[in-house]
């Protein structure tokens, strides 16, 4: 995509990017290793919202943001918009749109998702 990408077009590859994410962690939660961090997340993360900026071709020029929390379990949308003091991930809508695209590919093998900006979130929460 190019920076020409309208914010309308990310909502859509946004929203299903969490879903997927979400899909994700439910498979993970019972395994082994990923269920104390499961834990460690829920535990962590309750009531804290992430900044999420959306760029085109460029990282320091994002066109979209999101704020999300972890609410049972789960990460859901708090707003649109700038919202969240500080900013925890900053993503691709090409990411965006493959994960949205291609959901088993991600569901199957979750260490295919981003999840580096959850864990220095919780590393800066401990």
């Amino acid at each position: 995509m190019s920076t020409a990408q309208t914010k309308h077009d990310s909502y859509d590859s946004f929203m299903n990017t969490l879903d997927v994410f979400n899909d994700a962690m439910d498979k993970l939660r019972d395994k082994p290793l990923i269920k104390d961090l499961m834990s460690l997340v829920d535990k962590q993360t309750a009531g804290r919202q992430f900044g999420i900026a959306v760029y085109g071709d460029n990282p320091d020029k994002p066109f979209d943001y999101y704020t999300v929390r972890l609410h049972n379990q789960r990460l859901e949308l708090v707003s649109r918009g700038k919202d969240a003091p500080d900013l925890d991930w900053k993503v691709s809508i090409d990411y965006l749109e493959d994960v949205a695209e291609n959901p088993e590919k991600y569901i199957d093998n979750p260490a295919k998702l981003d999840f580096e900006w959850l864990k220095h979130r919780l590393q800066d929460a401990a």
